[in-house]
């Protein structure tokens, strides 16, 4: 790309794919400029500072994975906090680093992010509940779903260190029966029993029910 063509649009979409393939680490402004072939001092006419970008970034993958409009469904509440738990654990899959982004205020809320926490606020106020209480229950949703998630991403976060988070651990030599260690009393009947039922995505709705269930309980008193 010449100098003359550089955007902040392409700015940012290369500074996302690099952060897809090597995590936040692997972002410079002087890598994404040896990607668009441009000057390094020259994106800083587009984009002020790495914050700025990292901002930006955040932003635009909020763009792409926006909750669906609401116009014309049945949905209850529940659904639409369902929805947002498999839209933003593809998100998450897709695009690891945004993980950390969303966890800091000030990447995480432009208005595509303020659009979402709209939406499901929307939805939780049909407990009755007010807006202040709804956008408290819409962010315990948020951080069970990035919680959950971070198991099952955290090898993308953590390849560019050559750390193996799949290796064996404790937990898992339990379950499949073959602990070196001690078991506990309290999990001696989980020994040998697997790990299939106990993986991130089944643990990541096992928790939005009881989330939901107890939303639906508080808002009743």
């Amino acid at each position: 790309m010449t100098e003359p063509k550089l955007t902040k649009p392409a700015i940012v979409d290369t500074a996302i794919t690099l952060a897809d393939a090597g995590g936040l680490d692997a972002l410079s402004m002087r890598h994404i400029a040896e990607r668009l072939g441009v000057g390094a001092m020259s994106l800083y006419r587009h984009v002020a500072s790495k914050d700025e970008l990292l901002a930006a970034m955040t932003e635009e993958i909020s763009r792409r994975n926006p909750y669906p409009s609401a116009e014309g469904q049945d949905w209850t509440w529940r659904d639409r906090v369902r929805i947002a738990a498999e839209i933003d654990w593809a998100l998450y899959q897709q695009h690891p680093w945004v993980l950390l982004t969303f966890a800091t205020p000030r990447y995480s809320f432009g208005p595509q992010s303020l659009a979402c926490l709209a939406w499901l606020v929307e939805g939780l106020r049909e407990l009755n509940v007010s807006a202040r209480e709804a956008t408290a229950m819409a962010f315990t949703v948020w951080n069970h779903i990035s919680g959950a998630t971070l198991p099952q991403i955290s090898g993308a976060l953590f390849a560019p260190d050559g750390v193996d988070p799949e290796g064996d651990n404790g937990l898992r030599d339990l379950l499949q029966g073959k602990s070196q260690q001690p078991v506990p009393p309290a999990l001696a009947e989980l020994d040998g029993t697997g790990v299939t039922d106990l993986t991130s995505e089944d643990l990541l709705y096992l928790g939005l029910s009881a989330l939901c269930d107890g939303f639906e309980a508080r808002a009743k008193r």
